[in-house]
């Protein structure tokens, strides 16, 4: 196994006493192709502002090689 291209580990995101994101954890693989689906309000873009900087986590990690 490779050094994933991207390590999410254990990440949440809160907004006052709402949770938006509790405990996410994946990876993405050189060469793998990786889809966020989900209903309206679960977290999806809040997720992706997470992974590129414009947000910062409560918890967790986010490394990106």
């Amino acid at each position: 196994m490779t050094q994933p291209l991207l390590q999410v580990r254990q990440l949440g995101k809160r907004f006052g006493g709402f949770v938006v994101l509790d405990g996410i954890d994946f990876h993405v693989q050189p060469g793998e192709r990786v889809g966020l689906i989900g209903p309206n309000g679960s977290g999806k873009t809040t997720l992706l502002k997470l992974i590129l900087g414009l947000l910062s986590p409560q918890n967790g990690d986010i490394h990106l090689w």
